[in-house]
């Protein structure tokens, strides 16, 4: 059988609940008129019986009847309209009077059933609804019986009509709750079915698509704005990958074309030992310098998300420092750079260590790159209200402002002519907006051609 349709399923389901309640409520409804009916019922027959039992006298066990008239009533002679029958029996089952309506036939009598009993039985008209009371006398010896019978064809009609009536209303009522719930339940996933077209429309080649959200903030709302969130992560995602890929195969390019290049070279012919060795030489630098340039474009495709704040720790910058000094020692004594440093190490901040020690390595790194011989970089921390703000400072070849505005970008690198014995990827400073973006961190810039550059890195609400 073919799987049904949501809103068919809705319908249904909404159908079988509401069947079950209708199911209570007909049995309900039944119980009660049943019981209203037959209680209706029951109430006559007693009073007829009162008043039976007040025109009886009981004088030594026999029964005598003191009021003749209440044997004429209209009731207990018409056959057609609200007939009563009425039948007195002496303690043998004898029948001593009956009423005129039941033309010599005898209503039943149970001499073993209780003092009050009501039960429905059948007569020659038909069935009759009839109370069997107990006559007694003044000692409370049993002298007779009186029973009296009400027909039950207008009450059993009006039961059956019932039953009928609930009978037909029932597969017609839970027909119509199946199709106006269908109804309702179409309309009401419409906008599922828009959401569902125009998620069909986002490709990959299509991401920037997004669904439009609907009027109402309900849960529809919710939903969508959900996956278009999901959408954005994903065009991210797949924007860094393309990134990657576009970067990864432009950078190794240069270095794969030299590698093949010395190999074909040293493959034509015979050459000296030392030949060998400088062409070695050449291919390994090579490729470590591809091993450092894919290091920094995974380091760059690795971080999607700012960071959780439960992950952030209290490090001092100066210490951080401290260590990326240590590790340029030999750099920094080549170049002869004087260091100038003021930094305050009470200062601690709320960040990721690895992350800004990254951060400062590359940005102490073109310091030192871009640094003229015997010139000085300075360091400074401060504090500025609740921010904690890190300078690095260099008087080196410096940056027009047209080339600050570029600098973070990936394999952006400034004038070739003036850097020209400077080596690197363009990767450096990218790498460090990066992770200043997932950590809050601001990055200053100031700098000016053939004086140097300022970098004041500013961790805001940061400090511990």
């Amino acid at each position: 059988m073919r799987e049904l349709s949501y809103s068919k399923r809705i319908a249904f389901n909404f159908m079988f609940a509401t069947a079950l309640l209708v199911i209570v409520i007909y049995l309900s409804i039944s119980l009660v008129v049943f019981r209203t009916v037959y209680s209706h019922l029951n109430d006559d027959l007693y009073a007829e019986y009162e008043e039976i039992k007040n025109s009886i006298v009981i004088i030594d066990g026999k029964i005598i009847f003191a009021n003749p008239a209440e044997w004429t009533e209209n009731e207990h002679g018409q056959i057609e309209v609200n007939p009563t029958f009425i039948q007195v029996s002496d303690s043998s089952g004898k029948v001593i009077r009956r009423s005129s309506n039941l033309f010599g036939t005898s209503l039943e009598l149970v001499k073993n059933r209780r003092k009050k009993d009501f039960f429905n039985t059948r007569l020659s008209s038909g069935m009759v609804r009839q109370l069997q009371m107990t006559l007694n006398d003044e000692l409370n010896n049993k002298a007779g019986y009186i029973s009296v019978a009400i027909p039950l064809d207008e009450s059993r009609m009006v039961l059956k009509n019932l039953f009928i009536t609930l009978v037909i209303s029932f597969p017609v009522v839970l027909l119509f709750l199946y199709f106006i719930t269908r109804i309702i339940a179409q309309k009401s996933i419409a906008p599922v079915k828009a959401l569902t077209h125009t998620a069909e429309k986002i490709t990959r080649e299509n991401l920037t698509e997004r669904i439009d959200l609907p009027e109402n903030k309900d849960e529809l709302f919710l939903l969508t704005a959900t996956i278009n969130r999901l959408l954005d992560r994903i065009e991210e995602t797949i924007i860094r990958e393309k990134q990657f890929s576009s970067d990864a195969s432009h950078e190794l390019r240069t270095p794969l074309s030299v590698l093949k290049g010395t190999l074909e070279l040293m493959n034509r012919k015979p050459r000296d030992p030392a030949y060998y060795v400088e062409k070695t030489n050449t291919c390994i630098y090579e490729v470590n310098r591809m091993s450092v340039l894919v290091d920094q474009l995974l380091l760059l495709a690795r971080y999607e998300k700012a960071i959780d704040p439960s992950q952030l720790t209290r490090v001092s910058p100066g210490d951080i420092i401290n260590k990326i000094i240590a590790r340029h020692a030999s750099s920094i004594d080549e170049k002869s750079i004087s260091l100038f440093l003021n930094i305050d190490e009470s200062l601690r901040v709320l960040t990721d260590e690895i992350m800004v020690e990254q951060i400062i390595e590359n940005l102490f790194n073109n310091a030192l790159k871009y640094s003229y011989p015997n010139s000085t970089i300075g360091i400074f921390s401060t504090r500025v209200a609740q921010d904690v703000l890190l300078t690095v400072k260099d008087e080196g070849i410096g940056m027009t402002q047209k080339e600050i505005a570029l600098i973070f970008n990936r394999f952006f690198r400034a004038d070739e002519s003036r850097n020209n014995n400077v080596r690197g990827y363009g990767l450096g400073l990218s790498i460090a907006k990066r992770f200043a973006d997932l950590l809050n961190i601001e990055i200053r810039v100031e700098s000016i051609p053939n004086k140097g550059s300022s970098f004041t890195l500013v961790f805001k609400d940061l400090t511990a």
